[in-house]
């Protein structure tokens, strides 16, 4: 068995932890197929750009603006999408030789101690981050550029929010893999 099966959360439980673990993977699965066109719309702005630039010597600030929001837009809500789906790059060469409970005890202890409060930090300082330029209506310093610069920076929290629910989902689904185990011993 592969780490890669090893690492899946149990999705074949009936517990309530379960439950609401699925439930939650589901939303996150919602969100990432809409946000996930925003690399459709990154290609087409690219594509814009470039034959513009090359084809019509005009290059346009905006698009060059909306590349990098559009790709901000796809990484950070792709993150959570790549926490329920173990998508995530990650050193496998210790959990390789652990036993498939101590994986799990590891990946509870991992969120509880380090990634939940890191997301903590995170959305409680982004909400002022994105107020304050929200309150300055604060825009792009490039004439030709984007207004409403809080508008991508707001992506930030949500992101960070829909991260934080996804790393929640994780941890139900490692609870409840680690409470059926015992349950079946």
């Amino acid at each position: 068995m592969s780490i890669d099966q090893r690492r899946q959360p149990e999705r074949i439980s009936s517990t309530k932890v379960a439950k609401v673990a699925s439930n939650l993977d589901k939303f996150i699965h919602f969100t990432a197929r809409i946000f996930c066109w925003s690399y459709g719309l990154l290609i087409i702005a690219i594509l814009t750009n470039v034959v513009l630039r090359y084809g019509f010597s005009n290059g346009l600030i905006v698009f060059e603006e909306i590349q990098w929001h559009l790709y901000a837009i796809g990484m950070m809500f792709g993150l959570s999408f790549a926490e329920i789906t173990n998508s995530q790059v990650r050193v496998d060469i210790l959990a390789d030789k652990l036993r498939l409970r101590t994986v799990r005890k590891w990946e509870i202890f991992g969120a509880l101690v380090f990634t939940l409060p890191f997301l903590f930090v995170v959305l409680y300082n982004s909400v002022d981050y994105v107020s304050a330029s929200y309150s300055v209506n604060e825009s792009s310093n490039s004439p030709l550029g984007l207004p409403f610069r809080w508008a991508i920076k707001a992506v930030i929290p949500l992101s960070f929010s829909l991260l934080a629910i996804a790393v929640l989902s994780r941890l139900l689904h490692n609870i409840d893999a680690l409470v059926s185990n015992r349950r079946e011993r």
